[in-house]
């Protein structure tokens, strides 16, 4: 309302000036100055207005849901106790500091199945009001983007485009990276300068940002964690990152995929490395009892443990973890309710 009330008075001066002689401003020069008034409270209007409606990188849009992070993490992941504890504190760290040191870079690791995607879906849709449907949420899938491993010059150039096309649109813009361990090898280097410490490259601000990484690498070094925690009868929530940390960076750094003897990790520049545990029979039953309370189905427990049978574990004569996690529950109860 200020910027129209300016834009109202420069007019009543304007229509003074023009009857009256002696004028400080001559009229032409005042007509211009308020057409460039004009001019822009039209533009501030427009937005204003058009912002209202349609997806703008604004607080309307942005609107970090930290309280709603956390319990969709609580309520609807199970077995990812390190999971539910250290991306919540990462996610608010970062988004709460004003000029952060740089962007935030989370590599998950793990099995097929532990969550690695359901995660980062959750992440999009508490700090986007779209979601994954938002303009600012930007995924590459491994094999889909990243097919052939004698293009790779041609990946590195596309990311090279549009990663600062995408960070100028929006500057707290959301980076997924699927099946990076598919990714031919020394694609991701590229990326190196948007995610290491500078206020900006050529111009673009990448600090606000948030790269996520997900990865089968590391995974059978995590499994040996649990399952040598299980053989020597310690609760799997004892696990720590520490346990973890060393072996999932030197996972990703040497075996074959999108991170080998990449200088994102030997450089340092992932934040955090997030292991997704395997999970065992009991909570592949929790994401059966939830795949049935999401279709208002009763809970039949004979039911639970008829599908949970139907899925393959490791290792065969104790059947400790699931081979493919919760990953296909909803297949399997279509079969069998």
């Amino acid at each position: 309302m200020k910027m129209y009330q300016v834009l109202i008075n420069c007019l009543i001066f304007i229509v003074i000036c023009l009857n009256v002689s002696q004028c400080v401003v001559e009229p032409i020069t005042a007509l211009a100055t308020f057409g460039g008034f004009a001019g822009f409270a039209g533009f501030v209007g427009f937005t204003y207005f058009y912002c209202k409606y349609e997806e703008c990188c604004d607080k309307n849009w942005i609107a970090v849901d930290l309280n709603a992070l956390e319990s969709e993490l609580h309520s609807k992941l199970f077995g990812q106790h390190l999971v539910q504890f250290v991306i919540p504190k990462a996610i608010a760290g970062h988004v709460k500091k004003k000029n952060p040191p740089k962007a935030l870079v989370l590599s998950f690791h793990g099995w097929t199945g532990t969550g690695k995607n359901f995660v980062s879906d959750i992440i999009a849709s508490t700090l986007f009001k779209k979601g994954l449907e938002s303009q600012y949420v930007h995924k590459y899938i491994g094999p889909l983007h990243f097919p052939h491993k004698q293009d790779i010059l041609k990946y590195k150039d596309r990311l090279r485009k549009e990663i600062p096309e995408f960070t100028k649109h929006c500057e707290k813009s959301l980076f997924i990276f699927d099946e990076v361990d598919k990714i031919p090898t020394g694609v991701l280097d590229v990326l190196t300068p948007f995610l290491d410490y500078h206020d900006f490259v050529d111009g673009v601000d990448y600090r606000k940002s948030i790269f996520i990484f997900l990865s089968n690498s590391g995974g059978s070094n995590i499994t040996k964690i649990a399952t040598q925690f299980w053989a020597e009868g310690k609760e799997r929530e004892m696990i720590s990152i520490k346990d973890m940390e060393r072996l999932i960076s030197s996972g990703a750094y040497n075996e074959i995929g999108g991170m080998h003897r990449s200088e994102i990790v030997r450089k340092q520049l992932i934040d955090i490395y997030v292991p997704f545990l395997p999970l065992e029979k009991k909570h592949v039953k929790q994401c059966i009892e939830s795949e049935l309370l999401s279709r208002k189905l009763k809970v039949d427990y004979e039911s639970v443990n008829i599908i949970a049978n139907q899925l393959l574990y490791e290792p065969p004569d104790i059947e400790l973890f699931s081979t493919s996690g919760c990953k296909k529950i909803s297949q399997k109860v279509d079969i069998y309710i």
